[in-house]
């Protein structure tokens, strides 16, 4: 199974813009979507929004305009490494596959939805994503053993520590992110996609 590297980061407006500016020119575009995405991680507690005790399985089933798969993965959250096993659907079996996790037990959690835009930049891939206007991330990953740590300090990004990360989402699922619903879902993607 794929071994990837990454790290997450919060990023103003001011920084999200330098980082577009620098990519049109010296980057390549690799794809730019709409991204709905239900995590149904086990261990969710709809009063607080949150993964109290963090299972080491994320579950999740994501739309980014007409791709669908599941995705799982497995490791220590706050890991740089983990393991993830991806299984593409085909267009439109995304309710389908809605039912099939909550047939298994899996009714729990977070909607999430956003744009992103993914970049190949000196071999590494690089997502910047929006949530809102005032709300942006970014990801770097490889896949090759590259240090995506030095790859952020030459962006002059910072990557979130392990606790950082776990508050930065705890944050966002209190003000951006809704609990999931089926009629939400179902809403999203009548008026999104």
């Amino acid at each position: 199974m794929p071994q990837e590297v990454e790290i997450r980061g919060r990023l103003d407006r001011e920084r999200l813009d330098k980082l577009f500016f620098l990519f049109e020119k010296t980057a390549e575009l690799k794809d730019h979507y709409r991204r709905l995405s239900v995590d149904l991680s086990p261990g969710f507690d709809p009063a607080t929004r949150s993964w109290p005790q963090p299972s080491g399985t994320d579950i999740r089933l994501k739309k980014s305009d007409d791709e669908e798969k599941i995705t799982l993965k497995t490791g220590n959250p706050s890991n740089l490494e983990r393991t993830e096993i991806e299984i593409k659907l085909q267009p439109g079996q995304f309710l389908s596959a809605l039912d099939f996790l909550e047939s298994l037990g899996y009714n729990s959690g977070m909607i999430y939805f956003w744009e992103s835009w993914e970049y190949i930049y000196r071999e590494f891939e690089v997502k910047l994503s929006k949530y809102n206007l005032d709300y942006a991330v970014f990801e770097i990953e490889s896949s090759n053993g590259g240090d995506v740590n030095m790859l952020a300090h030459d962006l002059n990004i910072f990557p979130y520590n392990p606790g950082e990360y776990k508050a930065a989402i705890d944050w966002e699922n209190q003000n951006i992110h809704c609990l999931y619903s089926r009629q939400l879902i179902e809403k999203i993607l009548k008026t999104s996609f």
